[in-house]
């Protein structure tokens, strides 16, 4: 996906998009959330909020995640891995 920056034109690597995403979610700057620690207590996101974003991230990625697999992110590096290997899929 294509962002414009200071320079031209980037392209976003998963996480920076997902941290992009959750930036609309949350009152604090997202380089404050830590990658590996628990995310829902890190970001301070409810499980509604967490729905919400779940949305955005399918639209985002043109992936559909199924409500089961949803207990698995914990981390946002779990997301991460999770959106890497169902785009690859």
């Amino acid at each position: 996906m294509l962002r414009k920056r200071s320079e031209p034109y980037v392209i976003m690597d998963t996480k920076t998009q997902l941290l992009d995403i959750i930036q609309d979610y949350v009152d604090y700057p997202v380089e404050e959330i830590e990658t590996d620690k628990s995310f829902k207590a890190t970001a301070g996101v409810d499980s509604f909020v967490f729905i919400e974003m779940v949305g955005s991230i399918e639209d985002r990625f043109g992936i559909s995640i199924p409500n089961g697999d949803l207990k698995n992110f914990t981390t946002i590096n779990d997301i991460v891995s999770y959106i890497d290997y169902r785009k690859s899929a």
